[in-house]
């Protein structure tokens, strides 16, 4: 268990934000990619070699203005680019910036790529036109229409369909359309990629971004009340000021959670940490950030992968240790929580640790006998590391970000369950006030955790 004292943290919960390049002008010969960031002179990405065709992996990036440039393969990267664009990203949006249309007129354009929740049963798809020979060219899925028109060098609006097993078929305004048997997961979002070789159109579906099957409705009751009177009410934002005073006073740090909980429930109804750092298919094309931390620009470990459901949960900054099991829904829709308070289970209609999209993982924080195996959740801070051991015998290390505590009468499944373009992680318990006539706890505490590279 932590004894030192914390450091004050920034509320914040969110998705991160990511980028992903692209090279889909069929006639422009290979190029080296440039990332540059206005707000942090020590980061920077050099993609060499990039073809026609080429989509890398998302990578998560900082907030903020960046530069994107393209220059013939192997040119000097201090000389004037080809073209060159420039990206305001947003916390919690996702990216794709792509060479688009022919040599003559190319382009490099910055894609919205919409990663917010699709309804229940559905996915969300678009289409990019990267094949000239096909003009303005349609989409259908399973006989059904899905985008009207894509034209050559652009990208169509995302279109909500069915997900499930599909027929996607390409109906090019000149020759014969092309059909290619899809498979798109609930909660999923797509982009159709339609390329050209050798005069044929070939078209691709890339996951944007993945989410749950299912999307429980409401919050998580993960508390009995056993543990009223101590931490699960603090807020973690404050908790840093009540355990320096206590280690300056050669107190417990544990001993002074009630007073500051008090505190922090006055002052704060939203509260928790957050940390953001520079941390597809198989082939795509890896990049990574060239930082202090990572000096040789070495891409991200998720890139492609594809996880085996977990077995084992391991917190070493609070002392978790725990089997894993199996949630599932109610009737009702509700997350059913784990039988036992000893026990953090893993909602499996939604993706496996280090699988892309948000793995969540609840514990109850107490039971009726003390406190549970999550009762020390908010004491997690960024960077704390959080391992799942998985059924293949592999670990996906997780490392924290940020936590934040919701009310369940307003709890965000849009955030929480939204489909994320890496892997990421959600831990839930709960929190704030015990409300004894309703034998439940008011609030939920959730932190994020991202793969670590």
């Amino acid at each position: 268990m932590r004894t030192t004292a914390r450091r004050i943290l920034v509320p914040l919960f969110a998705s991160g934000t990511y980028l992903r390049l692209a090279h889909l002008s069929p006639d422009t010969p290979n190029v080296d990619v440039t990332v540059t960031s206005s707000g942090r002179p020590d980061w920077s990405v050099r993609l060499a070699g990039v073809g026609y065709g080429d989509v890398s992996g998302y990578q998560r990036i900082e907030p903020g203005n960046h530069t994107i440039a393209m220059r013939p393969a192997g040119a000097d990267p201090t000389s004037a680019p080809v073209i060159s664009a420039t990206l305001d990203a947003a916390e919690g949006n996702a990216y794709t910036v792509a060479g688009l249309g022919n040599f003559d007129g190319l382009a490099l354009k910055v894609l919205d790529d919409d990663i917010s929740l699709p309804p229940s049963g559905q996915a969300r798809v678009r289409v990019v036109n990267a094949a000239p020979a096909a003009g303005d060219l349609e989409v259908e899925l399973s006989g059904e229409t899905a985008v009207e028109q894509a034209a050559f060098g652009g990208a169509s609006e995302y279109a909500l369909v069915d997900s499930g097993r599909l027929d996607l078929r390409v109906v090019p305004a000149g020759g014969e359309p092309v059909g290619l048997p899809v498979t798109l997961d609930p909660g999923g979002v797509y982009t159709a990629l339609v390329l050209e070789e050798g005069g044929k159109l070939v078209p691709e579906v890339k996951a944007d971004a993945k989410g749950a099957e299912v999307v429980p409705a409401g919050g998580v009751e993960t508390g009995f009340g056993g543990a009223a009177d101590g931490s699960p009410s603090v807020a973690p934002v404050l908790l840093g000021l009540g355990v320096a005073a206590a280690a300056r006073a050669g107190a417990p740090p544990h001993g002074m959670r009630r007073l500051v909980g008090a505190v922090a429930a006055v002052l704060l109804g939203v509260c928790g940490c957050a940390a953001q750092d520079s941390d597809a298919r198989p082939g795509a094309v890896g990049w990574a950030p060239v930082t202090s931390q990572n000096p040789d620009g070495v891409a991200p470990a998720w890139e492609g992968a594809s996880a085996a459901d977990p077995t084992r949960l391991r917190i070493p900054a609070i002392g978790v240790d725990t089997e894993l099991v199996d949630l599932s829904v109610d009737g009702g829709g509700v997350l059913i929580p784990p039988g036992s308070a000893e026990v953090v289970g893993w909602f499996a209609a939604g993706p496996a640790p280090g699988s892309v999209g948000p793995a969540l993982l609840a514990g109850h924080v107490d039971s009726t006998a003390g406190p549970g195996v999550f009762h020390d959740l908010v004491d997690l801070r960024p960077g704390d590391e959080v391992a799942v051991t998985r059924a293949d015998g592999s670990t996906a290390r997780f490392t924290v970000t940020g936590a934040v505590r919701w009310a369940k009468a307003e709890f965000p499944t849009d955030k929480v369950y939204a489909p994320t373009p890496a892997p990421e992680l959600r831990l839930v318990t709960c929190g704030g006030v015990f409300d004894h006539a309703a034998g439940s706890y008011r609030d939920n505490i959730t932190v994020e955790a991202t793969l670590a590279a």
